[in-house]
């Protein structure tokens, strides 16, 4: 450092003056083209984080309007079997697989299906007044088509 003040020292008043401007000059233009990245960065992050909410927006809208149907009204034996099997052909689901689970539970695998009508089904047992205990469900094609595999049992008091 003192070699360099010895060198800035030894040049002319002018010469100084300029080293200075162009010390200021790389600083001040160094610090605005930093503070213009990060801004930028920061802008991009948002319009990102942005088109990411609205498009979270949008899905919780369609699967809200898809829910809003009421649930469908089934009559069955009041078993968790005949209330299972009921609701699953009341909202369009064909059971595959039907078998008892304990004294009191039935297990039931359905076909490729829309999930919303997974998802309904599930929402009619536990409105019929029986638990579904477990639920498995794994992607059988494109879109929102899977397969379910599920345990219903009645409501302990």
């Amino acid at each position: 450092m003192g070699a360099f003040a010895t060198w800035l020292r030894s040049r002319t008043a002018r010469e100084q003056l300029l080293l200075q401007l162009g010390a200021f000059v790389l600083i001040v233009g160094g610090g605005l083209f930093w503070g213009w990245q990060s801004a930028n960065a920061f802008r991009g992050s948002a319009a990102s984080d942005l088109a990411s909410a609205q498009q979270l927006r949008a899905d919780v809208a369609r699967l809200e309007s898809s829910t809003t149907a009421a649930p469908p009204t089934v009559t069955s034996d009041g078993t968790p079997r005949g209330a299972a099997t009921a609701i699953a052909s009341a909202v369009g689901l064909a059971p595959t697989h039907v078998e008892p689970e304990g004294p009191t539970g039935v297990r039931i695998s359905f076909g490729p299906a829309a999930s919303s009508g997974v998802y309904a089904w599930v929402d009619a047992v536990e409105r019929a007044g029986f638990v579904v205990t477990r639920i498995a469900m794994v992607r059988a094609g494109s879109g929102d088509v899977v397969q379910a595999d599920a345990s219903v049992t009645a409501r302990r008091s």
